[in-house]
């Protein structure tokens, strides 16, 4: 990276923490916010308190309590920071992603920590969990919000809640509970997107889909292979006397079974498959071969809403097969579907880089205000990468930032 390029990112990184000025009640709190900001931008190899505290000159005592204890209210400084992604990656094709991911624990008292599935560990060990929202545009992708999963027990035990923080109005909620607030979130605030999407957890919850459909939203899916959909029209009963409680319609006796999606992938013929190309990799271009039709969702065993299933194979000499249903309106493109679906591989590189490059999960704090503050600086961090890279036309990598981000980015906090 040439001196000019550092000249210049160290302006914009002035710029970037500027704008969130009017997020911190107290002057003295920006002070903090840059430094933590710029500890997270730059090359330490342990993105946490005390080695950024000692990196920027500060106490490590202060900064402790701007990030686990201090009243700078969290939400209000991801607002803006969607606002802002808005202006820089915003774009009415956009797409918004949802995830969940792993933070690996050793002890059992990090608010939220239990032995659950860990993706990053690919195994279930102690660990918290994040659901997460990614936007992804033409022009980039970065991490929108999150939002800590805090299991059943614990938001049943005072005694835990109390130890770490938890505010009272906390209550238990499930993944797509977590991940449907912050799509009317991003809604509220005028993030514009095309596309609602995520992988099998939330392609499983159908509560999920019929409300984001209620809401307007356009909805892709991963789903698994077990699930059921007629490809049939199922056949209904004649309605019930006048006076019966109703119940629903039911499934007359020779209606047809809904199926599960591996079966009706089996039976398709060789023309049913057109192959399209969903993106340009590092090896040239990404195709797969591709069927799509309408179906009929099941709701406890009875027909649903319409929705189309689309069934992806990868070529070569062992293909795999990914299932989804989407919402999508009866004259919905394929291309337009398949930019929504495949939009998803952008929240694996945001959880990578959001880990390795700006330490969205080297935090040391157990409390739930110090997990939220130092994870909403970290989603900052990394739209600032994204900017960067952007203006610079090229991947900004650890050397990158070794040359010179340390001294450049560390300003006059």
């Amino acid at each position: 990276m040439r001196s000019s390029d550092l000249l210049a990112s160290k302006r914009h990184f002035e710029d970037f923490v500027d704008r969130y000025q009017g997020s911190f009640k107290r002057r003295s709190w920006m002070k903090f916010f840059g430094a933590y900001l710029a500890g997270l931008l730059g090359p330490l190899e342990r993105k946490s308190i005390e080695p950024i505290a000692l990196e920027a000159g500060i106490s490590d005592r202060t900064l402790r309590h701007f990030i686990g204890q201090a009243t700078w209210d969290d939400e209000a400084v991801l607002a803006e920071h969607q606002r802002h992604v808005v202006e820089t990656l915003g774009d009415r094709h956009g797409v918004l992603v949802l995830d969940t991911t792993g933070f690996p624990k050793k002890g059992p008292h990090s608010v939220g920590v239990k032995r659950q599935w860990c993706g990053q560990l690919g195994k279930e060990d102690n660990c918290q969990i994040a659901a997460t929202l990614t936007y992804a545009s033409q022009k980039g992708h970065t991490l929108l919000n999150r939002s800590l999963y805090l299991p059943e027990e614990w938001a049943k035990d005072p005694k835990r809640r109390r130890k770490c923080g938890v505010p009272d109005e906390v209550v238990f909620r499930r993944s797509w509970e977590l991940g449907l607030e912050m799509v009317e979130e991003a809604r509220r605030l005028g993030v514009p997107h095309a596309w609602v999407t995520g992988d099998e957890e939330f392609g499983q919850s159908v509560e999920l889909h019929d409300l984001l459909n209620c809401q307007g939203e356009r909805y892709i899916f991963e789903i698994r292979s077990g699930t059921h959909v007629w490809d049939q029209p199922p056949q209904l009963r004649k309605p019930r006397p006048r006076g019966t409680p109703p119940t629903g319609p039911l499934l007359a006796p020779d209606s047809p079974k809904a199926r599960p999606v591996w079966e009706i992938a089996r039976g398709l013929a060789v023309k049913d498959w057109e192959t399209y190309e969903i993106r340009q990799g590092s090896k040239g271009p990404l195709c797969v071969r591709v069927a799509w039709m309408p179906v009929i969702a099941v709701r406890q065993r009875r027909p649903g809403p319409a929705q189309w299933l689309v069934i992806t194979q990868t070529l070569g000499k062992k293909p795999e097969t990914k299932y989804f249903i989407s919402n999508a309106p009866v004259k919905a493109s394929i291309e337009d579907m398949l930019s929504g679906a495949f939009a998803r591989f952008s929240i694996e590189q945001c959880h990578e880089q959001g880990k390795q490059e700006v330490g969205l999960g080297d935090y040391e704090t157990r409390s739930w205000v110090g997990w939220h503050h130092h994870t909403a600086l970290a989603l900052l961090a990394h739209h600032f990468l994204v900017t960067e890279q952007r203006r610079l036309g090229e991947k900004i990598r650890r050397d990158h930032r070794r040359a010179g981000a340390t001294s450049l980015l560390r300003g006059p906090w």
